[in-house]
Formats: C-alpha cells, sequence, structure tokens
C-alpha cells in the first residue's frame, strides 16, 4: 500500500494540488494466498480536476454517503477485524442492509494515527 500512496501523492503534487483533508481508502478482492488486494484511495484536493481517461485516476466533484455505520479503530497496530465485525453486528442487529464494503479514514492525531472505518448502508433502513 506505501507504493502506491506514495504514486498517488506525487501525482498530486505534481500536477499543482494538495491535500485539503484525509485520505480514505477502500480495499477489494483480498486474496490471503499472496496477500494482495486491490486499493482504492480517495483524497480530497485544492481545485477541480480535468483528466484525460485513464484507468489509474478519476475526479469526482462530490462524493457522499446519506447514511453509514462507524466506529472508530484506536490502536493501529491490532486488526481491523474486530472493527468490522462490530459495524456488522450493528447493520444485523438494526435489520440494516450494507450497499458497499468498509472504507478506511486515515486521520492523524498528535502525531499518532487512528483510522474510522465506516460502511454505507441503504437509506432509510433499519428499525
Amino acid at each position: 500500500m506505501g507504493d502506491a500512496a506514495k504514486e498517488i501523492r506525487n501525482a498530486i503534487i505534481k500536477n499543482g494540488l494538495y491535500a485539503t483533508g484525509p485520505v480514505v481508502y477502500k480495499m477489494s478482492n483480498y486474496d490471503e494466498r499472496t496477500n494482495e488486494a486491490d486499493f482504492f484511495f480517495y483524497i480530497p484536493v485544492n481545485h477541480p480536476v480535468e483528466l484525460k481517461e485513464n484507468e489509474q485516476f478519476a475526479f469526482m466533484g462530490l462524493w457522499e454517503f446519506t447514511d453509514t455505520l462507524l466506529v472508530r479503530h484506536a490502536d493501529l497496530d491490532e486488526d481491523l477485524d474486530e472493527s468490522y465485525n462490530i459495524l456488522l453486528e450493528c447493520a444485523d442487529a438494526y435489520h440494516l442492509t450494507l450497499i458497499d464494503s468498509f472504507y478506511h479514514v486515515y486521520l492523524d492525531v498528535y502525531g499518532d494515527g487512528v483510522i474510522d472505518v465506516f460502511v454505507p448502508v441503504e437509506e432509510g433502513g433499519g428499525e
């Protein structure tokens, strides 16, 4: 993940942009055998960008979710599975339908980091 993050950061700077908020990422297609996955990074930047069509980068003018479940994962040394399970149990308890996979918001807090894990839910669902 580190190389991809550096590549994104360098592409942002090279194009005269700077990040205006935390990095959000999503992992998919995880392969336990190879310990590899696809990562999608979302980084807010200081102004709109026009991009030629490509496979690596895209610009979204607005990115939002109406309803989500969220839990703060404060200890980065611990596995994220516990946070995922909390969100899944909460969705089950309130009969919510998850509509996407888990997103991760990395926040730098006093020199350490925390990750807010959230998952979008179907709008208006639940008890």
